[in-house]
């Protein structure tokens, strides 16, 4: 992993941290792209620098990690850990202000199975 994830409230509590912070997501997307493959490299540019991104294909990977951070606020709630309350409920207000027919189908499509046991996920229907 080149960078974990900050948390909102600390990322967003003071400008300099996010502009920091923003830093280092930049030297990660170049060291991804330094990864790659010569011949796949400005393919992959396309892919991970944000600045080749229409508004559309931001807003999509915007959505899909405020998606990741609601999972894991699901998965923290579901061990008991109380502490994700908030972050839970503003991650609903946060995504339900999209106004994203993508989203609201990730959320009713995919979101529910996150709940499930193994056992639940692995029974064949009858």
């Amino acid at each position: 992993m080149l960078t974990g994830d900050l948390p909102t409230p600390v990322k967003y509590f003071n400008p300099a941290i996010k502009d920091e912070y923003k830093k280092i997501e930049k030297i990660a997307e170049n060291r991804l792209i330094e990864m790659a493959p010569e011949a796949f490299k400005d393919d992959y540019a396309r892919l991970i620098d944000g600045h080749h991104h229409s508004p559309e294909e931001a807003f999509i990977v915007k959505a899909a990690d405020v998606l990741c951070a609601y999972l894991k606020t699901l998965e923290e709630l579901a061990a008991g850990n109380q502490e994700f309350k908030l972050a839970k409920k503003r991650l609903d207000a946060q995504l339900k202000d999209y106004h994203s027919d993508e989203v609201d189908y990730f959320l009713t499509q995919y979101v529910p199975s996150f709940s499930l046991s193994l056992d639940e996920i692995t029974q064949e229907e009858a």
